[in-house]
């Protein structure tokens, strides 16, 4: 009975973090994209998008380290002849206020990061 508690409070926590490939983002935003630049963080106060460029397939997931959210990226397949564009839209709280990123397990800086 605690347990069944437990679990349907963590669910409803408002302050739960979401990570979500997405297919498209608000013009404004699109616009904001540098094509030469292939890790990109645009992000206002409470929701970012992380823009990826790989000419491989490109499974994603995250976990939460005290303030920081770590995006897991990891490329796998033969290489494309023309780079994808994997955009992955992420929502935190105020306590969430660092993002690192990791492709293919090693830790990346973003080529880019703009605010909107």
């Amino acid at each position: 009975m605690i347990a069944a508690a437990l679990v349907s409070s963590a669910c409803s926590d408002p302050e739960v973090t979401s990570f979500t490939e997405v297919n498209q983002v608000p013009g404004d935003v699109w616009e904001l994209v540098k094509p030469d630049q292939a890790l990109q963080l645009l992000s206002s106060k409470d929701q970012s998008y992380i823009v990826f460029e790989s000419e491989q397939a490109v499974a994603a997931d995250y976990e939460i380290k005290d303030n920081t959210v770590i995006i897991q990226l990891d490329e796998s397949g033969e290489t494309q002849e023309v780079p994808e564009t994997h955009v992955y839209e992420l929502q935190t709280d105020a306590k969430r206020d660092t993002i690192e990123v990791r492709v293919n397990g090693k830790q990346r800086a973003f080529d880019n990061v703009t605010g909107f």
